[in-house]
């Protein structure tokens, strides 16, 4: 009984129930697995490349296929073997349209050319299209997909990535203009 009395003038609480500790512990749980989600996709962005492909100045205005196309990191880490292929969907000729490939641009791709070993974080490089002996032929516009390949992680050789790139490009005037169009279209 002096354990007990102790006890009561010590302010000792009781002890909660055993279902406020379980709801307890699961609040706890939860809150834990948000934060460990909330982690991940922090270290999810910032880990992922951001690579993206876009025209440059045309170095002939008379033909729009010596244009280089910059490809440029801006992402976290480098990306490394970073590869550049192109197909061409159609080019349309003052006299009508001609069709190079029919289906999916997946199938029509032709060797990829090396355009870095690496692309650090904020760096860029450039690559032409590899259609430029189309300078004597006239059209009006072409549909275009430039395809990248690249490793972003230098801890996993195995992984590669691949992205699509889609362009048009229409003469405005005496200028011609490459515009990005979605690859499904």
């Amino acid at each position: 009984s002096g354990v007990l009395e102790k006890a009561k003038n010590c302010g000792a609480r009781p002890r909660p129930s055993l279902w406020r500790r379980l709801l307890h512990l699961m609040l706890l749980l939860v809150w834990n697995g948000y934060a460990f989600l909330g982690v991940l996709c922090t270290i999810w962005i910032a880990v992922w490349p951001h690579v993206y492909v876009c025209p440059s100045v045309t170095l002939d205005p008379n033909n729009p296929m010596f244009t280089p196309f910059i490809v440029r990191n801006e992402g976290y880490f480098a990306i490394r073997d970073v590869r550049f292929s192109c197909a061409v969907k159609y080019l349309e000729s003052p006299g009508g349209t001609l069709i190079f490939g029919l289906g999916e641009y997946e199938n029509r791709f032709g060797n990829p050319k090396q355009v870095s070993r690496i692309i650090d974080r904020g760096e860029e490089a450039s690559e032409l299209l590899p259609f430029s002996e189309m300078e004597h032929n006239e059209f009006r516009n072409a549909d275009i997909a430039i395809r990248l390949e690249y490793r972003p992680f230098r801890l996993w050789p195995w992984y590669e990535r691949e992205e699509l790139h889609r362009f048009e490009v229409k003469r405005r005037g005496s200028y011609w203009y490459w515009f990005p169009q979605p690859i499904n279209k």
